[in-house]
């Protein structure tokens, strides 16, 4: 799990960065805005499918483990 967001993070705020220098530094013309236009939708993406991939990730061995021995438990 703190890979998934260790990712995210680093890839958001890759993504915010360069938005953030094109706006201060870019200037004001029509390609420069579209490119901070492309690049918010970007960032918009890497947070639903960080969001998702967080809610999605599979389980490791230990979490795996833990309904078994659960059902187990309550058979007895």
């Amino acid at each position: 799990m703190l890979k998934t967001i260790l990712i995210t993070f680093l890839v958001g705020m890759t993504v915010g960065f360069a938005g953030t220098l094109l706006s201060l530094y870019g200037g004001g013309s029509i390609r420069v805005e579209s490119l901070e236009f492309a690049i918010a939708l970007l960032l918009f993406l890497v947070i639903l499918v960080g969001a998702y991939w967080f809610v999605a990730e599979v389980p490791g061995p230990r979490e795996r483990k833990r309904p078994k021995e659960k059902r187990k438990r309550g058979l007895q």
